[in-house]
């Protein structure tokens, strides 16, 4: 059973291919673990966003700490996904397991009241993430980390551009080997 719930993001009510509510009101003061194993939906929609042919698994074990002002959560996250790409040289398929970590933090709203324009730089850490009616969703994040570690240009191993040219143009001797028009020439 698929339960995952709308949130809002950017003024708009989404629904995230990922979601992991947390409460604060079911948080102790000591941290703890949330383990979070993505359902075949999940993988198909995760695939779907990020552009691959298959998100086979997707895995993350996040330790939360309520702060002491009880309004805040710092969240440490390892994740790991197996996943299926299009080589961009071959068209061929490519296996890769991805492995990623992060940290963040989560602040109730009024809290974030009083932040004005944030310059980012190299050192500046980044502003907290929303809480709002006490809960958040941790699989948003997740889900963006998951986003930043795939390979965006995915090669199978041994795969050059080279090859691929010359099995379009295998005849390299001839006077229109270099030309991209070569192949209309020969189709006169």
């Amino acid at each position: 059973m698929d339960n995952t719930k709308e949130s809002l993001i950017n003024g708009e009510h989404v629904t995230p291919e990922l979601s992991c509510i947390i409460v604060l009101s079911e948080m102790d003061t000591e941290p703890y673990r949330k383990e979070i194993i993505a359902s075949k939906i999940q993988c198909r929609r995760l695939a779907k966003r990020f552009g691959l042919i298959e998100l086979k698994s997707f895995e993350a074990s996040l330790k939360l700490a309520l702060l002491s002002t009880k309004s805040s959560v710092l969240v440490e996250a390892n994740f790991r996904a197996e996943l299926v790409q299009q080589c961009v040289v071959t068209l061929e398929t490519v296996s890769a397991v991805v492995q990623g970590n992060y940290h963040c933090k989560y602040a109730e709203a009024q809290l974030l009241g009083d932040l004005k324009l944030v310059e980012f730089g190299v050192n500046t850490s980044d502003p907290p993430e929303l809480i709002l009616n006490g809960q958040f969703d941790a699989g948003i994040v997740l889900t963006e980390e998951l986003g930043l570690e795939i390979d965006p240009f995915p090669r199978k191993q041994k795969a050059d551009f080279e090859s691929v040219k010359n099995i379009s143009f295998p005849d390299t001797t001839n006077k229109y080997s270099n030309n991209p028009f070569s192949i209309l020439e020969k189709m006169k």
